[in-house]
């Protein structure tokens, strides 16, 4: 063998080796759990996991906040029919503003080199590896399983169309730690597709109970038989 032919057996070698490497330093990283709401990103060798707990949306902002971002992030774009071109690349910037803020308040790691950072000078940002239409599809993703959650597989007998102006995301770590007996640190370790599977596992499917006004109805109707089978038993 000559010199050239064993550098490029040496190359050769390293090149399986690093490959063998990176295997084993794959199977060492817990993989996102897709099923509820964990996403992964990867910058090369580097892997970002995101999951939208109940902690992450809270720290969103305040109850009505919360709400209003997400409502931001699956808005339609906002068209000035004056200034059409500067109204959508408002609307544009304040989505993105808003993605990034998600995608943050997700990840533990330091998400800079994905997402990008502010620049050196007024104003300026320096893009990351990821591009801002992926951003807002990610944020809308986990925002979607951090607060709205998976969707029932039944449905409520009478269903009531109502706005939720808030999200009070220590409600649900109050009804997690007092129903299904998890640590407040769980809890808010949840996302909001996790506690409903979690509840709806332990309490049925929703078309299984009965609503409010039908477990009220059904309660007076027990009150007035039990009061009828008094008096016959008095008369």
């Amino acid at each position: 063998m000559g010199f050239a032919e064993y550098i490029h057996a040496q190359k050769d070698v390293k090149r399986k080796m690093l490959k063998w490497w990176k295997f084993l330093w794959t199977l060492k990283m817990r993989k996102p759990i897709t099923s509820i709401g964990e996403i992964g990103a990867y910058v090369g060798d580097k892997e970002y996991l995101f999951r939208p707990s109940l902690a992450a949306m809270d720290s969103l902002g305040s109850p009505t906040e919360i709400v209003e971002k997400f409502a931001l992030l699956f808005s339609s774009p906002k068209i000035n029919p004056i200034w059409p071109t500067s109204s959508y690349r408002a609307w544009e910037r304040e989505v993105m503003a808003t993605a990034y803020d998600v995608l943050m308040a997700c990840c533990n790691d330091d998400v800079t080199p994905l997402l990008g950072h502010m620049g050196s000078k007024w104003g300026s940002f320096v893009p990351g590896a990821m591009s801002g239409m992926d951003m807002i599809y990610l944020a809308r993703s986990l925002m979607h399983d951090g607060i709205v959650g998976l969707k029932p597989e039944g449905l409520l007998a009478k269903p009531k169309e109502e706005f939720t102006p808030k999200f009070q995301a220590r409600e649900f770590v109050a009804q997690a730690v007092a129903h299904l007996g998890m640590s407040s640190d769980d809890a808010w370790n949840l996302t909001m597709t996790e506690f409903a599977g979690a509840m709806q596992s332990k309490f049925g499917k929703p078309e299984t109970l009965p609503s409010l006004d039908e477990h009220d109805d059904a309660m007076a109707r027990l009150a007035e038989i039990n009061r009828l089978r008094q008096y016959q038993v008095n008369k």
